[in-house]
């Protein structure tokens, strides 16, 4: 049984097959390499294709990342044909707890943004992921502003609602 498409979080992207016993490779999209010992079943959603319930054989690092190994895929072109481009998911409730003063994304989004006397902002729409750090895309009244997720301007963060300081040389008129 499939939970609901859009709460499941993907841990992991398959980008493609790996040698010729239907392991495929895949970028990790988790903070902790070792939740994988812990996933057995897992569901891949596909742009475009019904939900697929994997069972999780094995996992393993290389030097060019994760590969990952499925039950009853043991040839690389059954694996490109019904894996390949797909989004191993799991249900909330699997998700790895975070370090202190660590957020995921989806807890982030949608989000008030608020200064230190309570004037809205707008709300996240969107984190984009940086090099050097996340940057809030905020949207509201007086437009898009980008809020670098640093203690610079993010003095709080808090369930659903974003404090946030010396922000305002960052909106555009």
């Amino acid at each position: 049984m499939t939970t609901d498409p859009a709460r499941r979080v993907a841990v992991a992207y398959v980008s493609r097959t790996h040698g010729v016993r239907g392991e495929v490779r895949a970028e990790t999209l988790t903070h902790s390499l070792e939740r994988f010992d812990a996933l057995g079943d897992i569901v891949l959603q596909r742009d475009g294709r019904p939900d697929l319930p994997l069972k999780l054989e094995r996992w393993r690092v290389d030097g060019k990342g994760l590969l990952l190994k499925f039950a009853g895929f043991e040839a690389p072109e059954t694996a490109r044909a019904e894996l390949c481009k797909g989004y191993v998911t799991i249900a909330p409730d699997q998700v790895a707890v975070l370090p202190e003063d660590t957020y995921y994304i989806d807890d982030i989004v949608d989000s008030i943004v608020v200064d230190q006397d309570g004037h809205e902002f707008g709300r996240i729409t969107e984190v984009m992921q940086m090099p050097s750090t996340d940057v809030y895309v905020v949207r509201g009244a007086k437009g898009e502003i980008l809020v670098p997720a640093i203690s610079d301007f993010v003095v709080e963060i808090g369930p659903g609602r974003i404090v946030v300081q010396g922000i305002e040389e960052l909106i555009t008129q």
